[in-house]
């Protein structure tokens, strides 16, 4: 019972930390689910019970939730801010004492350049990645060492009759197939305004192994153990549409090639955070982009993000428990550069700082009778920075119709890290 506890508490952090606060999952909308899908599956409230928790969680159960939220806050945080495709395709007219020249330069794939889209245009475009996640706080997905502790009474009193300690490791399996639609509109020659539409299927899977139990008694003797506990696997999906993000911008200031632009960023929380489809918290990032035009094209672009409240951060697990998302200072530098009239290739480094975030640590629980410290993971407050190279090639076929392919590396292992992504996208501006 022990470790179906252990397991359920987990998957349920790496689903929403609200799912045992304001997320009901034993009646309502809400127990139909992903973040639901695994207490009734493996029976969390039935053994709690079992176990001689009162109500909700038992102690030893309530610390790993606790020890959890640094995996749920990194989901929270990946999915409500991943690299999103941007407006910057296509050839870009420029006017020099009233004579308009052509820069073929079909500038960046994953950030921005100062240059608008043109009063009365439009442009359209999608875009596919799946990102596959493979790391957390610097711990790989395939082998998270936990132990965890539950406690058992007396009936109906305080009184401890014995403590059981599971050690285990658990194989995590997360992935999101994303795809984005986005549409610009340019209100005048320096001012356009964007709206990115993604539509997101997540899988997340979880395998116990090499499960393991002690039990001391009240003196703290060992009276039984180690024990094995069997494998078992649990896995769900869901798909729909992500958090949408409307983006204005206007140019401040522009010379022969080199421009200056002002943007904010709003992202709404229209995803179903419940099923890990959006972050449940709105975002605002103000921002500030310079680029110059010519064969080779260089780009800064510097923000910061603020986040609101979401019940996927509640660390408690209580009603009035959640907290803002983690942000902070967010930056882009690169280059694009013009190989031949209708070929560009583009590099850049993409940064996202998160201040005050769970992190999971490493560390070990002794028990009473058994020799060697067992391997166990601790949680903490700290912020850190994810760095990612991206590195792709825009291709002008015919008109303004651009095709892009795209490659995400991250570069440091910090964070919720995933494997190099893919990305592969078609626009067209008329």
């Amino acid at each position: 019972m022990n470790r179906r506890i252990v397991q359920l508490t987990l998957l349920i952090m790496l689903c929403s930390s609200a799912a045992m606060g304001q997320i009901n999952c034993l009646n309502g909308p809400a127990s139909q689910k992903l973040v639901c899908e695994f207490p009734f599956s493996t029976g969390l409230f039935r053994n709690d019970t079992s176990l001689g928790g009162s109500s909700g969680l038992s102690a030893g159960a309530l610390g790993a939730y606790q020890v959890a939220q640094a995996i749920n806050i990194g989901i929270a945080t990946q999915v409500s801010q991943l690299p999103l495709a941007t407006a910057s395709a296509g050839a870009v007219v420029v006017y020099h004492a009233g004579v308009p020249e052509t820069f073929n330069n079909l500038g960046p794939i994953l950030t921005d350049r100062a240059q608008t889209v043109g009063k009365r245009r439009f442009y359209l475009g999608v875009a596919a990645s799946q990102f596959v996640f493979t790391d957390v706080d610097g711990f790989s997905l395939k082998s998270l060492p936990f132990a965890f502790e539950a406690t058992a009474y007396q009936p109906g009193t305080t009184t401890v009759v014995s403590n059981t300690y599971t050690t285990e490791q658990t194989n995590l399996r997360f992935k999101i197939d994303q795809f984005l639609a986005l549409a610009t509109y340019g209100i005048t020659n320096r001012v356009d305004m964007s709206v990115i539409v993604p539509v997101e299927y997540v899988s997340l899977g979880a395998a116990t192994q090499h499960s393991t139990s002690y039990t001391v008694n009240s003196s703290n003797q060992l009276v039984l153990g180690p024990y094995s506990n069997p494998d078992s696997y649990s896995a769900g999906t869901a798909s729909g549409v992500g958090d949408i993000t409307i983006n204005g911008k206007g140019q401040i200031w522009s010379g022969e090639r080199a421009s200056f632009a002002v943007g904010m960023n709003l992202r709404v929380p229209s995803g179903d955070d419940r099923n890990l489809l959006g972050s449940g918290a709105w975002g605002m990032s103000p921002y500030l982009v310079y680029s110059y035009l010519g064969k080779i094209s260089p780009h800064a672009k510097l923000g910061f993000q603020w986040n609101t409240a979401t019940e996927l951060n509640n660390p408690t697990g209580t009603s009035g428990g959640n907290k803002t998302l983690p942000g902070g200072m967010q930056y882009d530098l690169g280059a694009d550069w013009a190989m031949s009239r209708r070929v560009t290739l583009a590099a850049d480094i993409l940064g996202s700082q998160f201040l005050n975030t769970p992190q999971l640590l490493e560390g070990t629980v002794t028990v009473s009778g058994v020799s060697t410290p067992l391997p166990a993971s601790g949680s903490g407050i700290t912020s850190y920075t994810i760095n990612n190279a991206s590195v792709g090639m825009k291709w002008n076929p015919y008109r303004n119709l651009v095709l892009s392919a795209n490659g995400l590396i991250q570069i440091n292992n910090t964070g919720l890290r995933s494997r190099p992504t893919p990305l592969v996208g078609v626009s067209y501006k008329f």
